[in-house]
């Protein structure tokens, strides 16, 4: 399961973005920046937040195999992992047919300097961080209410996958790795795609969380930012009639969207 997993992030994830960008693939590439992008301040001292990502979704599965021991500890993990292969796989019907970028600041730092050159940052519409997030959040307010766990578990649990995965959320916007565009797009793949555990109520919780706690963002711009993810959040589910075919709503909104030029 691990090795398919990892043998899809780099087929349908890494490889498809070098490949573009050395020219051997020619998918169209559409910049998708918007101009509520510049009221989220550049905050290169979030980099750390931002790659922390990666250990988010891992911690729990190794928590639950510390709870339950190797033999169901493993079957939930791979429970998890099927979904996030499930996932990567229905943001590659977006990624096959027409990739995406934005502006990103020249960075200061060299930890910034490293990821902006390793990066193609061709994958943005849908956002995997922000998929991953959802996966998360809504896989363990499922599986911590079904499986043996007390309530201070439940609690102490969710509360602290829910706060993190909101605070890396924020990161990819302060970090200028994805448009606000990015958001409501992966949050609108996760909830078709997973309708067993993702609605739209905790939809509108995790739009509604965003920047709650930040002073940096003026509030007027986190209600403008907000209300736009979300507008844009439930026009895409409005127009879905069909599950399956949830990348051709994406697909068609990239046709003609036209793009802010952010001049940083």
């Amino acid at each position: 399961m691990l090795f398919r997993f990892l043998g899809i992030v780099l087929h349908k994830f890494f490889f498809l973005q070098y490949f573009e960008k050395i020219h051997i693939y020619k998918i169209p590439v559409k910049s998708v920046d918007h101009e509520l992008d510049t009221k989220v301040p550049f905050r290169e001292e979030l980099t750390m937040l931002y790659l922390d990502f990666i250990n988010y979704w891992i911690r729990p599965l190794s928590m639950m195999i510390k709870k339950f021991g190797h033999r169901k500890g493993v079957g939930l993990s791979v429970e998890y992992l099927n979904r996030i292969v499930t996932t990567y796989n229905e943001a590659y019907k977006v990624y096959s047919r027409n990739l995406t970028t934005t502006v990103r600041p020249k960075p200061q730092t060299k930890a910034v300097k490293n990821i902006q050159r390793v990066d193609p940052h061709y994958c943005c519409v849908p956002s995997l961080h922000i998929a991953i997030i959802v996966l998360t959040i809504s896989f363990y307010k499922m599986l911590l209410n079904r499986e043996d766990f007390s309530e201070d578990e439940r609690k102490n649990w969710y509360d602290e996958i829910y706060s993190h995965g909101i605070k890396i959320s924020e990161s990819v916007l302060y970090m200028k790795q994805h448009s606000v565009n990015c958001i409501p797009a992966a949050i609108f793949m996760m909830t078709v795609t997973f309708p067993d555990i993702m609605n739209r109520e905790l939809a509108e919780k995790m739009i509604c969380d965003l920047f709650k706690n930040e002073d940096d963002v003026a509030e007027e711009n986190k209600n403008e930012i907000r209300r736009y993810i979300q507008n844009f959040y439930n026009r895409m589910m409005d127009e879905c009639a069909i599950p399956e075919q949830w990348s051709q709503v994406v697909l068609d909104w990239l046709r003609t969207y036209v793009p802010y030029d952010p001049k940083y």
